[in-house]
């Protein structure tokens, strides 16, 4: 029995500034419009499972009724240090059964600095017989020309995959989802792979998830182990050129998305 998972940085809007969607319609970038329509869009994204990053409390309540509605459980995981948003993950309750969750703080700060407040949403579900674990996340941007050792994201993955490795035999199967901040090409990318994770939209050409910059990248994951199988579902194309948000598109990502199975 096959199931459809979704990763969406839905944008909060606490970090939307005007001067960094000048393209986008002021009415599409207005929360009395785009709240409803992100739960429109997401609705009719049909994911078994959704891992939703930069979810406010408004769009997480809005979300909540609406899909809660149309057989979905769901569960919210706020952000510390008083960051205005955090992570949600809502999950068909005919194809899922409920099992447990936990919210994992980032230690980030290397002990030089104040943690970030970014967290990690640990759940595990029961599909058929089967136990599935989920981590859903939001990696921090470091700039490019920050050195290793000051990297938050570096850290913060190292610690997700830790806690992934530390709590493997909870679960059949396990999928790491989210908002990555960064390329195909990077180190985190490459500690997720050697973690003996991989990702569906690896081997696909010009796909993209954002274009924050005026540059398209992928930069949103569904990594998921060995004793998955998974198949992509592509992506809305987009380039560097491609207005985001739009009235098409609520948020400044696009969904990542994908259609798994077990393989034993």
């Amino acid at each position: 029995m096959s199931f459809s998972v979704a990763s969406y940085n839905v944008l909060a809007t606490a970090y939307i500034q005007r001067a960094w969607y000048r393209r986008t319609p002021a009415l599409v970038l207005n929360p009395a419009w785009r709240v409803p329509a992100l739960v429109q869009y997401i609705s009719l994204l049909n994911a078994d499972l959704f891992c939703l990053q930069e979810v406010e409390p408004v769009t997480f309540v809005a979300l909540r009724s609406y899909l809660g509605e149309r057989g979905y459980g769901a569960e919210y995981a706020r952000k510390l240090a008083g960051r205005p948003e955090g992570l949600a993950v809502f999950y068909r309750r005919t194809c899922f059964d409920w099992g447990s969750a936990r919210v994992i703080p980032y230690a980030d700060g290397a002990g030089v600095a104040a943690d970030s407040g970014y967290v990690a949403q640990l759940v595990l579900l029961r599909h058929a017989e089967k136990i599935l674990g989920v981590i859903n996340t939001h990696l921090t941007w470091d700039p490019p020309t920050t050195v290793r050792e000051a990297q938050r994201g570096l850290r913060q993955l190292q610690q997700c995959l830790a806690e992934y490795q530390s709590r493997n035999a909870e679960a059949h199967g396990w999928i790491i989802s989210g908002d990555f901040n960064v390329t195909p090409e990077s180190e985190i990318v490459e500690l997720a792979l050697r973690a003996g994770m991989q990702y569906p939209h690896h081997n696909l050409a010009d796909v993209y998830s954002c274009n924050i910059g005026g540059r398209a990248r992928m930069i949103d994951y569904l990594f998921y182990s060995a004793r998955l199988t998974a198949e992509a579902s592509v992506l809305r194309r987009i380039d560097d050129q491609t207005i985001l948000p739009s009235a098409e598109e609520p948020s400044d990502h696009v969904p990542v998305m994908a259609r798994f199975d077990w393989n034993d």
